[in-house]
């Protein structure tokens, strides 16, 4: 009996002996619950010990070196504004054409409703002028105010189909300005005379992209202004061809045809065709423009001659 009580005492204590962790951790004796085992390796995953906090969520992929390069593009709330410097040729009182005769200032702005909704407000001053003009006119400072809702159309089922990227916006215009006003191009001299008088313009603007350095622009407007006898109407077609070398420099090929009163094309009817160019440079946040041009290839009425309608325009604007 004492062998038994003996062998049976060694027993348990080999046992306790054997498994200290056991014994410290499982003091009541309940069964033990294995450890789960970590997921299998391949997965990218990281196995963490339950109740442990999470793994911090995966950064978002840098931008592409290809996305980077590309301009900034304005969304809403941004806006440009700045001044337009021309130096049109014009006649003194006297009937002489010269470029210093006549200095206009076109105050600009731009503000974007939407990315691809804007309002454009232009309001032309003739900052140096001649008293009086052929015919005993006094032209005055102010020409008035007009402002463009632009809004970018959205691309038609035959888009897909088309060889060129086209970009069509709407163009409505209101305006109230001198009379006259707003038949004239901004490569003609400011001659404001008469009173006041609304008017209104609509038409498209499409930009036709032909390579990815050359574009093409066609804006197509019809003007209706009133007036103190009657009221005026025309047809106004600008266009330029682009050179784009990146968002920092801009090169045009600039030519418009503009129509007199009752649509007349002809030159003593005040029609008119301009051509010229431009250079367009940004630098920060600051857009320099510069042209130079005819503001009638046609001889007779507002010029007599292509020498006496030469222009000049320079321009900054501020873009945020």
């Amino acid at each position: 009996m004492r062998v038994y009580q003996c062998s049976a005492f060694a027993l348990l204590s080999v046992v306790a002996l054997s498994t200290p962790a056991l014994a410290q951790n499982n003091p009541f004796g309940q069964p033990q619950t294995a450890p789960p085992a970590p997921p299998p390796a391949g997965n990218g995953g990281t196995w963490q010990q339950p109740g442990q906090p999470g793994a911090p969520a995966a950064a978002p992929p840098a931008a592409s070196a290809e996305e980077q390069k590309k301009p900034k593009q304005p969304k809403m709330g941004d806006f440009n504004a700045g001044g337009q410097v021309r130096l049109p040729s014009g006649p003194d009182e006297m009937g002489e054409y010269a470029t210093f005769n006549w200095v206009a200032v076109d105050a600009k702005g731009k503000y974007y409703l939407l990315d691809s909704v804007t309002l454009d407000a232009s309001a032309p001053i003739a900052l140096i002028h001649p008293d009086t003009v052929a015919g005993g006119a006094e032209p005055g400072y102010f020409g008035g105010l007009a402002v463009t809702f632009n809004a970018k159309l959205p691309q038609g089922p035959m888009a897909g189909m088309m060889k060129y990227k086209t970009d069509v916006s709407l163009l409505l215009t209101g305006g109230y300005m001198k009379e006259g006003a707003m038949l004239l191009s901004e490569k003609d001299f400011p001659m404001f005379i008469g009173s006041f008088h609304p008017g209104f313009s609509g038409g498209l603007s499409m930009k036709i992209k032909l390579s990815s350095l050359v574009d093409f622009s066609l804006v197509p407007v019809w003007v209706y202004q009133g007036g103190e006898v009657e009221n005026q109407q025309a047809v106004q077609i600008p266009m330029s061809l682009i050179l784009s070398v990146g968002s920092l420099v801009k090169l045009s090929a600039d030519l418009g045809v503009f129509t007199g009163d009752d649509y007349s094309f002809g030159a003593d009817n005040g029609g008119r065709i301009y051509a010229g160019g431009a250079l367009d440079i940004k630098i920060g946040k600051l857009i320099f423009h510069g042209g130079a041009g005819t503001a009638s290839l046609l001889t007779g009425g507002l010029y007599p001659t292509v020498r006496d309608a030469f222009y000049l325009d320079l321009n900054v604007a501020f873009a945020k």
